[in-house]
């Protein structure tokens, strides 16, 4: 790979992450917790914080990430990890709309 190429490629992967993230929680992390809360009526707290366990089960797979990075940025496995903080912050702030509609969907 050209550098120019190996750069695009990257900045690529950044954006990837940031996407990957994004949705994480309604593709991944709910959807689990849903089939394994259904029937145990959890506090909100107790739900939010089943969302973030499927989440930081997710986070293990960071590891597979190459070790590059930008000029200037992070590293990509340092900016997944990033990433993930911020949404799991969100979520356990009660932030996250998609966490507490599914919540009040099952439960209230």
């Amino acid at each position: 790979m050209t550098p120019d190429r190996d750069s695009e490629a990257l900045n690529e992967t950044y954006r990837d992450i940031d996407r990957i993230i994004s949705d994480l929680v309604e593709c991944y992390a709910l959807p689990h917790t849903k089939m394994c809360m259904r029937w145990s009526k959890p506090t909100i707290e107790e739900y939010r914080e089943e969302v973030v366990g499927w989440l930081e089960d997710y986070s293990k797979s960071f590891r597979r990430l190459p070790e590059k990075s930008m000029p200037g940025r992070v590293d990509l496995r340092t900016h997944a990890r990033k990433r993930l903080d911020e949404e799991v912050a969100r979520i356990v702030g009660g932030k996250n709309e998609a966490v507490e509609s599914s919540y009040r969907h099952l439960f209230d």
